[in-house]
């Protein structure tokens, strides 16, 4: 039943690690592709990557309607187009490091066309060679991700850099770390733990 012999493969590559937290030089655009969730949908996937083997992945779904929740004062379709032209903004954001803003031009009736309009133009654009500078900050999970509003990347060779760390809007250190802090610095001997 149990056997372990030369035919069991023991894998010594974990793959990579996330890019870390903070602003990083001499990134790149690795990889830009549309795979599928677990239900079958679509998403815009753009790989980066390190001169140390880290990669952050940067995925943006189709807003679904039925999952946004309008702010004060704010209609159903108000909020769907609030979500939908954030994704297009942070969209355009890494686009327009390789492609002139006043160039850059992409509509799709759905978000597929949009996805392969994206690829398309990108696809001669020789991405993957361009140096970049990418800020990383926690998302609400604490994983290392792009910060929800641009600036977040830019040319390495722009001088002096774009990118700042925001004590205020930028998640620097996870929630985990500040609640063992907490913790930590307690005396109390009622801690549950």
């Amino acid at each position: 039943m149990y056997n372990i012999n030369q035919n069991v493969e023991v894998r010594e590559f974990s793959g990579a690690s996330a890019i870390p937290v903070g602003i990083n030089e001499g990134c790149n655009l690795a990889e830009i592709n549309t795979p599928t969730d677990k239900n079958g949908n679509m998403y815009l996937q753009f790989i980066f990557a390190d001169g140390n083997d880290n990669q952050l992945k940067h995925n943006e779904f189709a807003v679904n309607p039925q999952y946004v929740t309008p702010k004060t004062g704010e209609t159903q379709d108000e909020a769907v187009t609030r979500r939908i032209n954030a994704m297009l903004v942070r969209i355009k954001h890494i686009c327009t490091q390789f492609v002139p803003a006043d160039q850059f031009n992409i509509t799709g009736n759905t978000f597929g066309e949009l996805c392969e309009g994206i690829k398309s133009v990108m696809a001669n654009t020789g991405y993957a060679a361009k140096s970049l500078r990418l800020k990383v900050t926690y998302d609400y999970k604490d994983y290392a991700a792009l910060p929800g509003f641009p600036p977040f990347v830019e040319d390495a060779a722009k001088d002096p850099s774009g990118l700042k760390i925001n004590p205020r809007y930028d998640k620097m250190e996870p929630a985990s770390k500040n609640a063992t802090a907490e913790v930590a610095g307690s005396d109390a001997p009622d801690l549950p733990f």
